[in-house]
Formats: C-alpha cells, structure tokens, sequence
C-alpha cells in the first residue's frame, strides 16, 4: 500500500520549478530544431545593387562571435522606397558602443553592392533583455521597432548578413547568416535542452527521496492503526 504526505509549500515549488525547467529544455529544443533545418536549408544569397545610405539610423544587436561578447552594427539603407538593415560590423566589447564613436560601415558608403545572405529574424525570446532604443541598442533583432528608432515606420522582413572585416583586413564569413540569432551551433542547444530536462529529473528525485526518508512516503502493507 502507498502511503504518500506530501509537504504542501514544498510541493508547490517544486512543481513551480519542475515547469520552468521542462520549459527552458523545449525552447532550446525548439532553437536546435530551428537552427538544424536552416542549415539544411541556408539562407539565400542575395545582392543589392542600387541605395542609398540612412547613415543616421545605425542600430546595435548583442551577440557572441568566437566566444567573445560584442555588438552587430546593423546600419540602414534604402532601397527603393523600401528600408533594408544590413548587419556590416561586429563591435567587441560588453559595454555598447558609443554613438559619437561609431561610424557608419566604410563598406556601404562608396556605393559598391551589398552582397550576403537575406536572413529572416525568428521570435524574439521571452528571456531576452529588454532593448534600449533611445541608445540603439537591442538583444534581439527586431526590425520594426529598429526601423522606427531610426524614423522610419517600417522595414524589410529581412536583413542582409554580410562578411565582416577582421583585425588584419580580410573578410570573415557572417556567422549570424546562417539562420539564427547567435552563431551557437544546433548541438550546442540540445545539451542545454538535457540540462535544463536532467535538472528536472534531478528535482523530482530529491522531492520523492526527501518524502521517502522523512516516513510521508511509503510503501508496503498497511499495519493495524495507520
């Protein structure tokens, strides 16, 4: 017979928690999963030809490129009638960038085109960190509202991902053009998925064997009175 008295605060936490947990590991199941068929599928090329320079509405995306935190410049241009976010420089360094400090991308100034990969921004995560537009500064691409921090009502639904220029001159492929956000690999978020899934698993096991040693949970035979 199962005898089972559960501590009533404790269980509600670790139910609280147990939620959180197997949430964290989806998400980064879903990221995997996203970032899996991307690269099944990449980005296509794409090259812009006639512009012209918005050189008053660059805008700074959080990002990590080779394990180092930095900033994406993502500087606007005009195509048409139509506003385009190119992603042109990576800026290291946790603090943003000074806006007095920051020029706009050499590379887009001298009317040569604009060749990268069309990247189409996915949700934005419930746990990224608000953005400061009055500093340009974000942690999730979110064109519309960039768009409008540069005073423009709307933008493109993609951005371009061109290769950035290194310390030594020559152009380093665009990590973020391959389908995602961040540059993290599909394998990276699956073994933050078991993480996140084996703390679960871990809490419900220390739940139960907590009960079991403090006799409100037992199994066996009922004895006369109990």
């Amino acid at each position: 017979m199962l005898r089972f008295k559960p501590l009533p605060i404790m269980t509600i936490v670790v139910i609280a928690a147990f939620a959180v947990l197997v949430t964290l590991g989806d998400w980064q199941r879903r990221r995997y999963e996203e970032k899996r068929d991307a690269i099944a599928a990449p980005n296509p090329e794409i090259t812009i030809a006639d512009y012209t320079p918005v050189e008053e509405g660059v805008q700074f995306v959080y990002g990590i490129l080779n394990g180092s935190p930095g900033w994406r410049v993502f500087a606007p241009v005009r195509e048409g009638d139509e506003l385009v976010f190119v992603d042109a420089e990576f800026v290291p360094g946790v603090a943003p960038p000074a806006l007095d400090e920051v020029r706009f991308p050499a590379s887009l100034t001298h009317g040569a085109p604009i060749a990268g990969r069309s990247v189409r921004p996915g949700p934005i995560s419930p746990f990224a960190s608000p953005p400061s537009p009055a500093d340009r500064t974000w942690y999730a691409v979110d064109l519309s509202a960039m768009a409008m921090a540069s005073g423009f009502e709307q933008a493109a639904a993609f951005y371009v991902a061109t290769d950035y220029v290194g310390e030594d001159g020559r152009a380093l492929p665009n990590p973020f053009g391959q389908g995602g956000n961040d540059p993290l690999p599909p394998e990276r978020h699956m073994g933050y998925a078991i993480t996140w899934w084996s703390l679960a698993a871990i809490l419900i096991a220390v739940y139960f064997a907590y009960h079991i040693t403090t006799g409100r949970l037992r199994f066996g035979v009922a004895r006369e009175g109990e």
